[in-house]
């Protein structure tokens, strides 16, 4: 794909939305030293609640709650020196190898979650990463154990130990730690269910990492190398229990910072677009609304407790391995290699119809070996409302201007530049991942991957004026409408596809979603 040129690359021009409001990032005092305990993971966690009638084990200070008066996030500060990615062998990670990972890392927010067996690796690699990301926090349920500076398990308090571990970890988010290391054995679902939980109510981008030591499954091994003498035999055991992390999808994640002033641009397309009267006309229709401000409402965002809330693009579906085609996706090793990666995205355009409102995308030569979705999948019928028991009319949806995503709790990474599509502005994407685009907003009892739908529509709509026509010029097969930055046009049925005179930049983290 192409590159931005030398002058856009020298003097990139940031995107500024609206009025922010800065919330502070307090640094937190470091947790105890990592250990693992030999049977950290043999009971089901507990709702986080601080046992009241147990002695209190050496707790880490709490670090402070996030105050809306507090200065700006502090994790990166502008023109301070990135950390040293660490030396030895086993920890090659993006999260820990890769700069322009690191750096977005450090304006963002990750929760890692470790996962292997004891004596695998789990507590060096945390350790490593808590040296590199200062601000960071390591939460694990070995630290209850801690007594005296000494490590004291006691297979009888196992529940309090993970119900102290969440509550750290809860702490954390909350005060908005860049990095949050989750260091138990996690080896079946269950055991992190509650750190994907979390990760989705605060709005962090879940990473799970697994040690790739040679000895990560060999018991004999493991029995000389963990640090709490743990026998074969119950090691034995625990790996007949691992449980490989299977995802439902695979997704670029935006951070929270960058969500909302992107939900916000998207806002102010619409109110530009509001602005020509046939466009205005054209929603009255399909929305059954008569004023603006009714209008500005109607695209929905499913924002419940159970929802992920950051904007995300869909790199593949995979629904735990049992999707077409997703077990050879999972086992690619360009797939393994780029989890937890930064990859930069790019916005091209916008597209309204009566179901959806979408940002489209263009995706970076590395970013398409990971694209794994079908760019011509036919629209069948059942995908037109949310399958039953998820109809998105419910509790917890807002239109896109009272998004509940916070400001100022990451650095943005939005930047504006020249279009690099030149002569293809009004056709940008027909081939591999030009499916590709955000959800900003549906309406009622409309899927979300509907978005995807409707845009594979635009793509087609736009090809037929290329074989047939100018699309640069005038046309019987569209109508153009000049807006303030950009053009607006409408290939009938309804649809609308804004094409801005810029592009916008915007860093992602690819991963998983559980």
């Amino acid at each position: 794909m192409g590159q931005c040129c030398a002058k856009c690359k020298e003097s990139p021009e940031v995107v500024s939305v609206g009025e922010r409001q800065e919330v502070g990032r307090p640094s937190l005092t470091p947790l105890v030293a990592s250990e693992e305990s030999p049977d950290a993971q043999d009971v089901a966690p507990a709702p986080p609640v601080q046992p009241q009638d147990e002695p209190q084990p050496e707790a880490p200070s709490e670090p402070s709650e996030r105050s809306t008066s507090a200065s700006p996030v502090s994790a990166m500060k502008d023109g301070e020196a990135l950390p040293s990615s660490p030396k030895g062998d086993y920890l090659d990670f993006p999260i820990m190898q890769d700069m322009k990972t690191i750096e977005y890392v450090l304006k963002s927010k990750v929760i890692v979650i470790m996962k292997g067996l004891p004596g695998s690796g789990k507590s060096f690699i945390s350790n490593q990463l808590k040296k590199m990301y200062k601000d960071g926090v390591i939460c694990s349920a070995d630290h209850y154990f801690m007594k005296g500076g000494q490590y004291k398990f006691n297979a009888d308090k196992l529940k309090f130990a993970h119900e102290f571990c969440q509550e750290n970890a809860r702490k954390a988010a909350v005060s908005g730690a860049p990095v949050i290391i989750i260091d138990n054995t996690n080896i079946q679902a269950w055991n992190y269910k509650y750190y994907l939980r979390l990760s989705k109510e605060l709005h962090y981008t879940p990473l799970i990492l697994e040690p790739q030591t040679p000895w990560a499954k060999n018991i004999k091994l493991l029995a000389k190398k963990n640090s709490h003498s743990v026998p074969k035999e119950a090691l034995d055991q625990r790996l007949k229990k691992y449980e490989p992390a299977l995802p439902l999808y695979y997704w670029w994640f935006l951070n929270e910072e960058d969500s909302s002033q992107i939900l916000t641009l998207a806002q102010d397309w619409l109110k530009k677009s509001l602005q020509v009267q046939e466009f205005f006309r054209d929603f009255c229709e399909f929305s059954k609304l008569s004023s603006v401000e009714d209008m500005l409402m109607y695209y929905k965002r499913n924002e419940g407790p159970g929802d992920y809330k950051v904007l995300h693009a869909t790199a593949c579906v995979t629904r735990k391995g049992k999707a077409k085609n997703a077990k050879e996706y999972m086992a690619k090793k360009v797939v393994r290699d780029s989890l937890g990666k930064n990859f930069p995205l790019h916005i091209i355009g916008f597209v309204l119809t009566p179901r959806t409102y979408g940002a489209r995308l263009r995706l970076g030569e590395e970013a398409l070996e990971l694209w794994g979705m079908d760019d011509h999948e036919v629209e069948s019928e059942d995908t037109t409302s949310a399958p039953a028991g998820q109809q998105p009319a419910r509790d917890g949806q807002v239109s896109l201007g009272d998004t509940n995503l916070r400001r100022g709790s990451c650095h943005s990474t939005l930047r504006t530049g020249e279009s690099q599509l030149h002569k293809s502005r009004f056709h940008p994407t027909s081939d591999r991942g030009s499916r590709a685009h955000l959800t900003l907003g549906c309406a009622p009892k409309v899927h979300a991957k509907i978005t995807g739908f409707d845009l594979m529509k635009v793509v087609s709509f736009e090809q037929r004026v290329v074989k047939n026509g100018n699309p640069e010029g005038s046309s019987e097969m569209f109508e153009s409408f000049s807006i303030p930055e950009g053009e607006l046009r409408t290939y009938g049925e309804n649809i609308w596809v804004i094409y801005p005179e810029k592009e916008v930049h915007v860093s992602s983290l690819f991963s998983a979603f559980y």
